[in-house]
Parts: C-alpha cells; structure tokens; sequence
C-alpha cells in the first residue's frame, strides 16, 4: 500500500474534486479544504445537502448532481453519513476518496472513517485516505497544519 504522502499528492494532483460537507451557515473543515484546493487549474465543486451556492458558486445536494464526474471525493460529513456517500462514489465509480478525521488517521468511534467504510472502499477498487487532512499536505500549507502533520509523523499515526 502507498504510504499517506504518496496518497495525498496523488489526490492534489486530481483536476476534479468534489468536497462534501459544505455549509453556508457554519465555517466548516469542509469550507476551509474547498477554498484552499480551488485553483485555476484544478475543478473543484461544493457539495452540501443545505447550501446552494458557495463562494458564488453552485453548491450540490450530492455527488449524483454534479455536472461532471469527478475523479476524487473529500468526505467531511459526520460519521453516519459517510457510508452512504461511499456507497454513492461505488454507484458513480468514484476512483478516490479522502475521509476527513481530526485527530489524524487512527480509528476512534467518533472517526467519520470507520473501518468498515473504509473496506467498503477497498473492496469495491476505491482508493482512501482514511484519515488527517489535505491541507497538511498542501505547498502553501499554514503553520497549524504542518505543525499537525510533523507530530502526526512522529508519533508514526501518518503513515
């Protein structure tokens, strides 16, 4: 299996991504990663079951409404939900999935990567970052997020 860094730049280096779990009402992880991986040459769309635009953009109900296919999903949507989004990129054949867990990439009952979403995953030729976030992995990352990366690599929970 690839190691998190080499997931990580393969899915930035995605021209299409989705990001699930944006709210207008609420600064959210999923705002903050929609915002950061939205470049002139990278596609990506918001998708939020309650929000219709974001950052004068169209915001979708879910991955089924979009446009265009895309090549890889970011998941930051509670843990029940988040099977039944994986059960959608298995419908849509989603290549990629990052599942989104605050406190880096070991399980925890309150972790929206559960390990049985993420066999799901594997089992139906999904590829999945089961944990930490993009924006640790970006150039331009912000001293919180590298400062996160560096002590979850350390403590050998991002491999």
């Amino acid at each position: 299996m690839d190691s998190i860094s080499t997931l990580a730049h393969n899915f930035l280096s995605m021209k299409s991504i989705a990001v699930i779990g944006i709210s207008s009402s609420k600064q959210t992880v999923a705002n903050g990663v929609y915002k950061k991986l939205k470049t002139p040459t990278r596609t990506v769309y918001a998708v939020g079951k309650n929000t219709t635009s974001f950052e004068n953009e169209p915001c979708y109900p879910n991955l089924g409404s979009l446009p265009t296919l895309v090549q890889g999903v970011f998941v930051a949507a509670k843990p029940e939900n988040t099977e039944r989004i994986v059960d959608e990129c298995i419908a849509l054949h989603i290549p990629f999935v990052w599942i989104h867990h605050f406190g880096g990439t070991t399980f925890s009952s309150g972790s929206s990567a559960q390990p049985h979403v993420v066999k799901k995953c594997r089992d139906n030729g999904i590829t999945v970052i089961p944990g930490a976030c993009p924006m640790m992995f970006c150039d331009d990352a912000d001293v919180g997020h590298k400062c996160i990366k560096w002590f979850l690599s350390i403590t050998g929970k991002l491999t």
